[in-house]
């Protein structure tokens, strides 16, 4: 339950209440007890966040993103839904990372992790899975509209020029594209096949 103050500052409660009876057993009103929760539900929510996200680039972890992929696969089998994955392997990043070091490299993700978002759908799954590994989950979409998706983030990756300590880098993107069927076997497997794709 959310309580709104006059001010319009918005409050997390958790709420009781109790019947007043007098001494012949009659109810007479109920008391109510109200109590602020709002930092625990924050807490919660902040934890929540942790375990389901990437802490340096704030995507989807892999645990969350194989959960997704789970639920895309069931609908694909219960519903028939055509869904897509991608799954992007950075080009060049070692470079980056072993001349500018795990900083720069760090900054190359978050930069990176940020560009490929503002190319998506709201709807869309972005997540890193490790390293310089992202996969991308396209619900509800067909095969040839991925594959101009995928193109797209090629596109905007070679496009794009990285500059720490006055020099610049570029990085390219590998991208396998994997369609997500009903017949499609396992998460295990369309993972498996996206990476060798």
């Amino acid at each position: 339950n959310v309580l709104i103050s006059r001010g319009g500052e918005r409050y997390s409660i958790q709420g009781t209440a109790a019947p007043m009876i007098d001494a012949q057993g009659s109810s007479i009103g109920v008391v109510l007890v109200f109590k602020d929760v709002t930092a625990l539900r924050r807490q919660q929510k902040m934890m929540v966040h942790q375990a389901t996200h990437d802490p340096l680039t704030g995507l989807v972890n892999r645990v969350e993103f194989e959960q997704r992929l789970d639920k895309a696969l069931q609908s694909a089998k219960d519903f028939e839904n055509t869904h897509v994955l991608l799954f992007l392997d950075l080009d060049q990043f070692k470079i980056v990372n072993d001349s500018a070091g795990h900083v720069a490299g760090d900054e190359l993700l978050k930069q990176i992790s940020s560009m490929l978002a503002g190319q998506l759908r709201g709807r869309d799954t972005l997540g890193r899975l490790g390293g310089d590994e992202f996969a991308v989950l396209l619900e509800n979409c067909p095969l040839a509209k991925a594959d101009k998706v995928a193109k797209m983030l090629i596109d905007a990756i070679c496009d794009y020029r990285f500059i720490w300590d006055q020099k610049t880098y570029r990085v390219g993107v590998s991208i396998g594209i994997v369609p997500i069927r009903a017949e499609s076997l396992s998460r295990k497997q369309l993972l498996h096949d996206a990476d060798q794709a």
